[in-house]
């Protein structure tokens, strides 16, 4: 892995909170289209859903920097979100008591927990992430002054983290 400088912090930074959007967008967007309503989808305050970020990382961090077929990446992140997707379910509700999401009246249901249609989603995804949103990162990151990364990266991670803690706490005190 790659030594840890202030480009690639805020790279990284940059990618979980573009993520998360993404992800927050598509869970806001699946359920006006279903339910019809708009509900503000995640653990956060903030328009991010953590799991779609922490899923592009672990999904980095086992395919590298390697250039991989967007058939490979799409076939292989189906099957590690799907596992990821039911483990942080079951993880969750073990925490705080609460369900966060169901797919139980969704074709092809996994344990209502998750859903091939939902998998097959992740994987498309996941190919945007390795063929867009992770090479945007790193020109913006090498285009980019120094102090600029520094501070954004900072400011950033202070207000997700900040965010984190504060919902955090009122999800365990809700228990």
């Amino acid at each position: 892995m790659k030594k840890i400088n202030s480009r690639n912090f805020f790279r990284y930074v940059f990618e979980f909170v573009v993520a998360g959007f993404i992800g927050w967008l598509y869970e806001v967007g699946i359920t006006l289209v279903i339910n019809h309503y708009f509900e503000n989808r995640g653990i956060l305050h903030l328009p991010i859903v953590p799991i779609y970020s922490v899923g592009a990382f672990i999904l980095l961090a086992m395919l590298r920097e390697k250039k991989r077929s967007p058939v490979f990446i799409f076939l292989f992140a189906l099957v590690v979100t799907t596992l990821f997707e039911l483990g942080s379910a079951y993880l969750l509700e073990f925490l705080f008591h609460k369900q966060f999401w169901t797919y139980h009246s969704w074709y092809f249901s996994i344990l209502d927990r998750s859903s091939l249609i939902s998998s097959a989603i992740f994987g498309v995804l996941a190919v945007a992430y390795f063929y867009v949103l992770h090479p945007l990162s790193g020109k913006l990151s090498k285009k980019l002054p120094r102090s600029v990364c520094i501070g954004a990266g900072a400011l950033m991670s202070a207000v997700v983290i900040t965010d984190l803690i504060i919902s955090v706490s009122q999800l365990l005190k809700d228990r």
